[in-house]
């Protein structure tokens, strides 16, 4: 099993009530091995990958996606979406890559973002990502370092080289009218960390992820932990 398609149907559950009715365009900035850009095919969408990287988009083309192998700025074309999954918070500029890609819109078209605010964890929420890492390497399901020293600290160290959710949020607004935010749970899907590897058989592993995912969405629902995962969008 494909750990990338764990969270297809999270996302899915999100995503489609901001999404136009297929057959709409939509460009996947950032569809790595195209799991989601199949997804929304099979809904009946014309979906286009973009990707920089080669072997992912090697990856997404055995799905049966297309791909453009590019940066998004040297895309051109017309969508009626273009979204954004989990690749614009590495922006190297958030207004040069926002302003084009809305360029890349049909007049009414959508920017949409699936993304984590970093900056709104807490220490609950800190504990939450590391401990829960902690008991799925010592399960042998994951290997992935474990951080020493205060644990909001290691998160705020590993992540604040990223846009934070804020300011994505501002730069999507100034390119669109109508934003329109969606708070979502993400940590269960950031556990593993940069550079922790899933051991076999891959479907303990999702099997755990979706456990994490639903005790995440409880400690949400009674006040426990913020909502760190987001869905934005705005019309041209």
């Amino acid at each position: 099993m494909d750990l990338t398609t764990v969270a297809v149907p999270h996302t899915l559950t999100h995503l489609k009530p901001l999404l136009p009715a297929p057959p709409a365009r939509i460009l996947e900035v950032g569809c790595g091995r195209g799991a989601l850009a199949s997804a929304l095919a099979d809904l009946g969408y014309e979906v286009t990958g973009v990707d920089r990287n080669a072997e992912v988009a090697a990856a997404a083309r055995t799905r049966g996606v297309p791909v453009i192998e590019a940066d998004v700025l040297d895309v051109s074309g017309e969508y009626d979406v273009v979204l954004f999954t989990r690749s614009l918070h590495h922006a190297e500029n958030l207004d040069a890559i926002l302003t084009h890609a809305a360029t890349l819109l049909a007049p009414g078209g959508q920017l949409i973002i699936e993304e984590f605010a970093w900056e709104r964890v807490d220490h609950a929420a800190a504990h939450f990502v590391y401990d829960n890492r902690a008991l799925l390497v010592a399960a042998g399901l994951l290997d992935a370092d474990h951080p020493s020293g205060d644990l909001l600290d290691a998160w705020i160290g590993g992540h604040d080289s990223l846009h934070p959710g804020s300011a994505m949020l501002t730069a999507l607004s100034r390119v669109g009218s109508d934003l329109t935010t969606v708070d979502t749970s993400i940590l269960w899907r950031l556990v593993d960390g940069r550079g922790g590897s899933w051991t076999e058989p891959a479907t303990h592993a999702a099997d755990a992820l979706n456990t994490i995912r639903e005790a995440e969405e409880r400690r949400i629902a009674c006040g426990m932990l913020p909502s760190v995962g987001l869905l934005a969008s705005v019309r041209r």
